[in-house]
């Protein structure tokens, strides 16, 4: 009778513990884990300039200038040149300087104008010269030569602070004969929505 059991030469092999364990990483299913991120940070718009506050507690820094030349040719009187015009904003409570940027002006306006007062009765004829307008945009045409004249521009945008000066418009006027500057009264102003007007003249020559 022939029993079919192994014989004593014949071994059957184990798993061993490295098989087992990785026959049982390849079992574990693949799941899905949702990992919770934090929202993107919201982009922080920061708040509109406010109108400068009246009551004395916005003031212009800089100004307008006129300079007479009389020993060039051709002789001239030039205005603005060189000049650049912001303003300071301070708190009511304690006197300091606001933060820059938070006022706005408004549209500011510059006028030149030129002719009778300061004692010249009988003004003479000038001509405009637009030598360089800064960013700051005329209010209508050009004039014309003439005896009493004045020309505008402005300019939006102008911030409190000490580095949102801007420079001003330079026109240079000269005698329309030509030669010798010849009499005349120029004023300037400068002006804006919430700021007080601010004025400077002079007789000529």
């Amino acid at each position: 009778m022939n029993d079919h059991y192994p014989s004593a030469s014949t071994s059957i092999s184990k798993p061993t513990r490295r098989t087992l364990i990785k026959a049982a990483a390849w079992s574990v299913p693949v799941i899905a884990v949702a990992v919770a991120t934090p929202l993107a940070a919201a982009s922080v718009t920061p708040p509109e300039p406010q109108p400068a506050p009246g009551g004395g507690l916005s003031v212009w820094q800089g100004g307008t200038s006129l300079q007479t030349w009389t020993l060039t040719q051709p002789n001239r009187v030039q205005v603005n040149t060189g000049q650049n015009v912001g303003f300071e904003s301070f708190n009511p409570d304690t006197g300091d300087a606001q933060p820059a940027g938070a006022f706005r002006s408004g549209v500011v306006t510059v006028t030149v104008q030129w002719g009778a007062g300061n004692g010249v009765a009988d003004p003479t004829s000038y001509r405009l010269e637009e030598r360089t307008l800064n960013g700051w945009v005329r209010v209508g045409p050009a004039p014309a030569e003439t005896a009493s004249g004045s020309v505008q521009y402005t300019y939006v945008g102008i911030l409190n602070g000490a580095a949102n000066l801007v420079p001003l418009p330079v026109v240079w006027l000269y005698p329309s004969a030509g030669g010798a500057l010849t009499p005349t009264y120029v004023n300037t102003s400068l002006s804006s929505e919430f700021l007080s007007e601010k004025t400077s003249g002079s007789r000529v020559p």
